[in-house]
């Protein structure tokens, strides 16, 4: 299996005291997959559109060990020279 980066702007809104924390709660678990809980912030995600000029300029073919552990190894990086 190719792993991707995939670099996008995500449009959000928080009706929330503390947005910044709020939003990246609400971000984990719809990205994640995880189930929203019934406390979660009033934020949502409202649209979101590719980083680049199209969407295959805002794509990039990550390497990523097969132990790869989501939020436990460091993020792929962005390749030099690309956008």
């Amino acid at each position: 299996m190719t792993t991707w980066l995939v670099a996008v702007h995500i449009l959000v809104t928080a009706d929330t005291p503390k947005p910044r924390a709020d939003i990246a709660k609400v971000l984990e678990a719809h990205l994640d997959g995880s189930a929203p809980s019934p406390n979660q912030p009033k934020a949502a995600i409202v649209d979101w559109a590719v980083a680049g000029e199209d969407l295959a300029a805002s794509m990039a073919p990550a390497a990523v060990s097969r132990d790869y552990a989501p939020g436990c190894m460091p993020f792929p990086q962005w390749p030099v020279g690309k956008g």
